[in-house]
């Protein structure tokens, strides 16, 4: 591993020569769309404001939202950042990568050397295929986004990081270039946007996929006013959820939590701006399909001494169990001239569809490498382009606490200390209040019988 400082003016200078070299055998953009994917982290239902209800102040993503389409049935392959970040790139179940919580190693593993994501999929079509921000797959050599189809890298590889000293909660510095890394100043929303931005204007003359990952608005809670107030040091442990120096939380008191978050969100909502207007200056914005999207649901509470943080608005639970509001999200997708303005989907939708709708709109055929590669999403090109039906499907979630199956308005959840099945009616109660599974044993069978089978197939992959 090398340390190098001051490398912002080398980085820089790198993106210049790649940019020469790649001009030299550049795709007219007519011939195929760019893609672009941001992901909020820890992005609640109830956090954005507009459609979604929140209070804090986000116009650039409600003016997304306006002009494209949004879904009020978009659901996260997980309750936590690893499992939905997996899904989202192989189109598969979480379960099939042996990944069901938050951990940095998931495509190290033998067993996953052979996954097929979206960036090396592009990739072969001739596409500049770019990550900027979390990571959180795997670790540098065998797991990074370089051996896993994406050409350039700038973020981090771990789960979280202080956003001024760029370290994590085990005090390591964590912030790279491909598999160097770099010692940078900054907020860390600021630069994920800035190197986005750069990444778009290097590659206006070419086909390109941009995986935004944001940290925003993952603990510790840090707005951009917070430089001097508290950093994270290098070789401290910061795992506890306490008031403190060695807090992993942050430096702000727990009362204060909605306020700084509302900061981090409208932060976030900048950084949308800033990538939309760079697509309308190069005049790439009726040429790229943006899809906006958080990885899980929002933390309501983190145990007794932090009782208030973001919202889900109004659907029960949180980030980490199954019931809605941990994996029911905001998501909007944006392509002008091709989804219909101010349109409004409230169609089920997973993570895990986006790999096979990309392939879809580019006529690309799934592949493999060693082994058939199952793809357990399905293109919702039908869907974004003419909002037509899509057909209903039985969709699964688990983690090591909980499991869930829906199939249409009916929904059952087991686990998470209950003595018994609960069954709801998302239609009827949204916010899975009223359990109802003794008024429907035959239903709770049907679900239950659905769930072991899925879970028969996902354990023997």
């Amino acid at each position: 591993m090398i340390f190098l400082k001051n490398f912002t003016g080398i980085l820089w200078l790198l993106f210049e020569i790649c940019s020469l070299l790649s001009n030299a055998t550049t795709v007219s953009p007519t011939q195929r769309p760019n893609i672009i994917i941001i992901m909020a982290d820890d992005l609640g239902y109830g956090d954005l404001s507009g459609q979604y209800g929140g209070k804090s102040k986000t116009p650039h993503i409600n003016s997304l939202a306006q002009e494209g389409m949004l879904f009020t049935d978009f659901h996260t392959n997980g309750p936590t950042c690893s499992p939905t970040r997996a899904s989202l790139l192989t189109g598969r179940y979480p379960q099939r990568l042996g990944v069901e919580t938050p951990q940095s190693n998931v495509l190290d593993l033998p067993q996953n050397q052979n996954e097929i994501t979206i960036a090396e999929y592009l990739h072969k079509e001739g596409y500049f295929t770019g990550i900027i921000g979390k990571w959180h797959l795997g670790r540098p050599q065998k797991g990074s986004p370089t051996k896993f189809g994406f050409e350039r890298f700038i973020g981090y590889y771990g789960g979280d990081l202080d956003y001024f000293s760029k370290i994590d909660r085990y005090g390591r510095k964590d912030w790279w270039y491909n598999e160097t890394l770099l010692d940078e100043e900054g907020y860390v929303t600021q630069l994920i946007t800035k190197y986005s931005v750069q990444f778009i204007k290097e590659s206006k003359n070419k086909p390109f996929f941009l995986y935004v990952s944001h940290l925003a608005v993952h603990f510790p809670w840090q707005d951009s006013k917070d430089d001097s107030l508290w950093k994270r040091q290098e070789g401290n442990h910061y795992t506890l959820a306490n008031m403190g120096l060695n807090n992993k939380l942050g430096p702000h008191l727990p009362n204060t939590i909605p306020f700084v978050l509302a900061e981090m969100i409208e932060e976030l909502d900048e950084s949308v701006g800033e990538i939309i207007s760079a697509l309308h200056e190069f005049n790439l914005d009726d040429h790229t399909l943006v899809f906006f999207m958080s990885d899980n649901g929002q933390y309501i509470n983190y145990g007794e001494e932090w009782p208030h943080v973001g919202s889900n608005g109004i659907l029960r639970g949180q980030k980490g169990n199954l019931w809605e509001g941990g994996h029911r999200v905001p998501a909007i997708a944006w392509w002008p001239g091709k989804i219909s303005s101010m349109s409004v989907s409230n169609k089920t939708v997973m993570s895990m569809d986006i790999l096979p709708t990309v392939l879809d709109l580019l006529n690309i055929s799934f592949s493999t490498k060693d082994s058939p590669n199952l793809v357990d999403g399905i293109s919702i090109l039908p869907l974004l382009l003419g909002n037509k039906l899509l057909k209903p499907r039985l969709l699964f979630w688990r983690t090591p606490n909980q499991k869930a199956v829906r199939f249409g308005d009916w929904k059952l959840v087991i686990g998470d200390q209950a003595d018994k099945p609960e069954l709801y009616n998302l239609r009827e109660d949204i916010r899975e209040a009223d359990d109802i599974a003794s008024l429907f044993p035959e239903k709770v069978y049907q679900l239950k019988s659905e769930l072991e089978i899925w879970e028969k197939n996902v354990n023997n992959n």
